[in-house]
């Protein structure tokens, strides 16, 4: 299916109308990337959201970014805070901070007030933004003092509160120091406590949140690996909390892909330092894949050449005889998506996760792959980067 130009704000959807058949019945299209650092995807992916939007009745847009953050960036958004703001605010800074994903702001900002609003949420269960540094411990503490106020005035609140502003400004070397295996054991009396108060959305809302910190702050502390599960928790919760709601989500290939423990990468150095991590547990993507089945079509991307990386430049070379890139770009389209079902693509070779090239067959791991020729690198805005996070010391101002 021929995609068309993808660049800047372009909104020509000739041949779009081909993914009608394709979508037939799917409620969650899940829109991957190679490695956080491709613009070209990024664009294709805009292209793509504001189409599924308009035509085919998605609007829930839920990134790999914060549970709590893109939540209370709704919220704000709801209130009346310029999108872009929120955005930058809530989901994670790779993204939000270049200047390629002011198109999907302007977008979800033009839409937001119509009868049909692009709505934003988040799946991932870390805390990615400054909301979660501004306003966690306040709306928590906002909640339980309509619920549960005594809690507030206990020394274990007091030990948590510090560790999430620990968390929430990066402070690891100090969170770890801080006992943070206290933590766990007070977010699931936090949990059970709650489960005693009225259920409602505020109840449910702090409940799933909990159980997402909890998860994150195993991950950090106790070096656990929770995280692709909660996130398909995170997910599934969402989906049953907007049951007549259409989803899209943003995230990497690599949480998305469903199979994922048949993924073996031709570099022995690339299985050894990131393949092998796809053997030890199902990846986000597996587990939403096996609840939902055919109601989730998951969406890879590849480029045939050019450059990626947001803060540092990788190459990607014209690909050699026998892969599938070199098959895919003897099309005489430049960005085109191809359904991988009832295809035989054994034997050959892939790259869609990290740009490098995956031996198993791409068509196991997901429903569809699509093509850029030419790949860009994101662009970071810096002086909205320095707006976000005045503090940060590593990021100067762009100059004329």
């Amino acid at each position: 299916m021929n995609l068309g130009e993808v660049h800047n704000t372009n909104e020509n959807f000739n041949n779009y109308s081909e993914l009608i058949p394709i979508l037939k019945g799917v409620e969650i299209v899940m829109l991957g990337e190679q490695s956080h650092g491709e613009a070209t995807t990024y664009e294709t992916k805009i292209k793509l959201i504001k189409y599924l939007h308009q035509e085919l009745d998605f609007d829930l847009l839920v990134f790999e970014s914060g549970f709590y953050d893109c939540s209370k960036a709704w919220q704000k958004i709801k209130e009346g805070e310029n999108v872009r703001d929120a955005i930058g605010k809530s989901i994670f800074s790779i993204w939000s901070a270049t200047k390629n994903l002011i198109p999907l702001s302007d977008y979800i900002e033009k839409v937001k007030n119509s009868d049909k609003p692009l709505k934003l949420l988040g799946f991932d269960s870390q805390l990615t933004g400054k909301y979660s540094e501004n306003y966690f411990i306040r709306d928590l503490s906002d909640y339980l003092r309509e619920t549960k106020p005594s809690i507030l005035e206990t020394k274990e609140w007091e030990h948590f509160s510090e560790n999430i502003r620990l968390l929430t400004t990066f402070d690891f070397k100090e969170f770890k120091k801080n006992k943070p295996q206290q933590c766990l054991n007070f977010l699931l009396k936090l949990v059970s406590e709650i489960k005693e108060t009225k259920e409602n959305h505020k109840s449910e809302f702090w409940t799933q949140t909990l159980k997402s910190t909890h998860s994150y702050l195993s991950d950090v502390s106790l070096k656990t690996d929770f995280r692709d599960k909660q996130m398909a928790e995170n997910l599934i919760w969402i989906r049953e909390k907007y049951p007549d709601s259409k989803i899209i989500c943003w995230g990497a290939t690599s949480h998305f892909l469903y199979n994922s423990e048949i993924v073996r990468m031709k570099s022995p150095f690339i299985q050894l330092s990131g393949g092998n991590y796809y053997k030890k547990q199902p990846m986000m993507g597996g587990y939403i894949k096996s609840k939902f089945q055919d109601k989730v079509y998951t969406i890879g991307f590849t480029a045939y050449k050019g450059e990626y990386g947001l803060f540092s430049r990788g190459k990607i070379k014209i690909p050699k005889e026998g892969t599938l890139e070199f098959m895919l770009g003897k099309s005489k389209y430049d960005n085109f998506l191809l359904p991988l079902y009832n295809l035989n693509l054994d034997g050959y070779k892939s790259r869609p996760l990290g740009n490098f090239y995956m031996k198993n067959d791409i068509d196991e791991v997901m429903d569809a792959v699509i093509f850029n020729r030419e790949m860009k690198r994101p662009r970071l805005d810096r002086n909205f980067f320095i707006k976000i996070y005045p503090e940060n010391k590593y990021i100067k101002p762009e100059t004329e």
